[in-house]
């Protein structure tokens, strides 16, 4: 365990995202429950089967803004009209929700939001709701948690979008990353190597590092996904591990419940050895051209990007969704040629042992042909 040097960081952002993939608000307090924030994604958008909708496929959910009243939520978005959300109006219905592996029981919410989302996306989608306390238990939290992908809090430091902005050709705001907890006053991803750490009352303990998938590309202003793959590309150049996966951020929980507040002082208790990344942009890979058959149509590509997006810059479709290596839509089966598999949520050692990569992720390293 390595030995740091105590600095005084502080709580310069607090941010809630009321429903899943939505733009957040910011607030000057919170109150922390163990699954979460209070009013942090509590709500989410489903299809029929209950599985989760997100900006991931839907970008343009960045746009629609909420904020907080007395009874509920009023949501708005560009050129529609408003809508008014009653807590005390919600149906209730229990009904299963689905996010990522996770199966648990949510409750209905309002028709007129159903309808109002559906417009939005231009498909039937339904507006769910956690309930007071989720129904949703992890394992590896041993309490419930919302509708997040995995963990109830994520932190990251400003200092470390500073260092990302000072490294790639595009300006990113920390928005792009949806943080609940951002602090100041500390070097670059000092969020890396703390294991606890206290905020007012609240006790928060670091539980991994965050894998950052195509929603970070989403231009907040406009609700589109940058065609040039920012920030991940530049991430990937030196937030990268050996796998290939990208991270930026800490996943947390609290560890009591209790009141936070914007300006408090950010206490390290506990230190831990950081996860170590390389710098690619002292190592690089030397680039080169090769042949790339998908479905039996032939295009030329190379050994530095991923078999789907050279695929679609050529006008290739190929199955996909969350393009992070978390859902297996675009699985494939290799059958001549290697490709560079990291390890990713949606394959399997055996599948890859068989041939099998995902599109999204997978790297060529030589002339390949595959079949989805």
């Amino acid at each position: 365990m390595t030995t740091q040097q105590q600095t005084t960081a502080t709580l310069s952002g607090i941010h809630v995202y009321p429903i899943k993939s939505i733009r957040g608000i910011e607030l000057s307090s919170a109150w922390v429950e163990k699954q979460g924030l209070a009013f942090d994604r509590r709500l989410m958008l489903a299809s029929a089967d209950g599985v989760m909708v997100t900006a991931r496929k839907y970008p343009q959910l960045v746009l629609v803004k909420a904020a907080l009243t007395a009874k509920g939520l009023v949501l708005s978005y560009p050129g529609k009209p408003s809508l008014h959300l009653d807590y005390s109006q919600f149906k209730m219905t229990p009904t299963e929700a689905v996010v990522w592996s996770d199966s648990f029981t949510a409750y209905t919410v309002d028709e007129g939001a159903d309808e109002w989302f559906s417009e939005l996306l231009d498909m039937d989608v339904e507006l769910l709701f956690t309930g007071e306390d989720s129904n949703r238990m992890r394992e590896k939290l041993g309490h419930n948690v919302s509708f997040a992908d995995g963990y109830p809090l994520l932190i990251i430091s400003k200092a470390s979008l500073d260092e990302l902005n000072d490294r790639s050709t595009e300006r990113h705001k920390m928005a792009q990353f949806r943080p609940n907890i951002v602090v100041s006053g500390t070097e670059p991803f000092a969020e890396d190597s703390w294991k606890r750490f206290k905020i007012g009352e609240v006790e928060f303990e670091i539980m991994k590092p965050c894998e950052r998938c195509i929603l970070t590309t989403v231009e907040t202003t406009t609700g589109k996904k940058r065609e040039n793959r920012e920030p991940l590309n530049t991430l990937a150049k030196f937030r990268a591990n050996e796998f290939g996966q990208v991270f930026f951020g800490q996943n947390v929980r609290a560890l009591n419940e209790g009141v936070i507040e914007a300006g408090s002082v950010v206490e390290v208790l506990e230190y831990q050895e950081p996860d170590f990344y390389a710098d690619q942009e002292k190592q690089t890979v030397e680039s080169k051209s090769v042949t790339l058959i998908v479905d039996g149509v032939e295009i030329q590509g190379n050994n530095q990007e991923p078999l789907l997006n050279q695929a679609e810059a050529q006008g290739v479709k190929m199955r996909s969704s969350c393009r992070s290596g978390l859902c297996g839509a675009c699985k494939v089966k290799v059958t001549s040629g290697e490709v560079k598999q990291p390890n990713a949520p949606a394959i399997t050692e055996h599948e890859k042992e068989q041939g099998y990569a995902l599109a999204c992720c997978c790297v060529p390293e030589t002339d390949i042909e595959v079949m989805s």
